[in-house]
């Protein structure tokens, strides 16, 4: 009996921590990261100051964990989709076009307030380091012939161009349409490392297939047909 108490209270408590967060998320989008307070959140969620802080130290806090757990999952799933096909480019096209697209849709607000708030620099910086971390170990399997060197510019190339592109998105800039943003992004990286056309389209069409698979919430068939043939002209 102690122990389905002890469960119950740990499901009960994971709940409460993910209303706190999930609560948090509307509140900085819909006011601000500066400008929403912790009794801010607290009210938002429906819960005491004193129950928020025992979840969380300070807000900082609160948005790393709410970063962390936007991001793992979204790891794990590319991690499993790119391993149903060999290493290169492919699994590369697997990783880019998923994070693009979570990026582009479901994390959009999250992308706003990077670009609006200002968030401190010190999640900014953690939050950049651990999605390059991510991205070098990607590279290093999937393109093995390049030295350490080289793999730091096509890092440093690969992510700024999509991070720029992202950033435009969510501004409004570069239209609406995130599935032509994100295939647009994958093509122009996978050709800019050489890789010939008839493998830049296996690649994307496995990265679809991924996507689709993965359960992700894509528009129709038709509308993902339309937004590819606007990216290839």
């Amino acid at each position: 009996m102690v122990y389905r108490q002890n469960q119950r209270s740990e499901r009960v408590r994971e709940m409460s921590r993910l209303r706190i967060l999930a609560a948090a998320r509307k509140l900085f989008a819909r006011r601000g990261y500066a400008a929403a307070t912790m009794r801010d959140i607290a009210k938002a969620a429906n819960t005491s100051i004193g129950n928020l802080y025992f979840y969380f130290g300070h807000k900082d806090e609160l948005m790393g964990a709410m970063l962390a757990e936007g991001r793992e999952p979204v790891w794990a799933w590319v991690d499993q989709a790119a391993s149903t096909v060999p290493p290169g480019p492919a699994r590369l096209a697997i990783s880019a076009y998923i994070n693009l697209l979570r990026l582009l849709t479901i994390d959009r607000d999250l992308m706003r307030l990077f670009l609006t708030e200002g968030l401190p620099a010190s999640l900014t910086q953690r939050a950049v380091e651990e999605h390059l971390g991510n991205l070098r170990a990607i590279f290093k399997e999937n393109l093995p012939e390049y030295s350490e060197e080289h793999l730091e510019l096509v890092l440093s190339t690969w992510s700024g161009a999509s991070r720029r592109c992202a950033e435009r998105f969510a501004r409004g800039e570069l239209g609406t349409d995130p599935l032509a943003v994100a295939e647009f992004l994958v093509r122009w990286n996978l050709k800019a490392l050489g890789v010939e056309a008839s493998e830049i389209e296996a690649a994307m069409a496995a990265a679809v297939r991924a996507v689709r698979e993965g359960g992700f919430p894509l528009p129709p068939a038709r509308k993902v047909r339309a937004a590819r043939k606007r990216v290839r002209g």
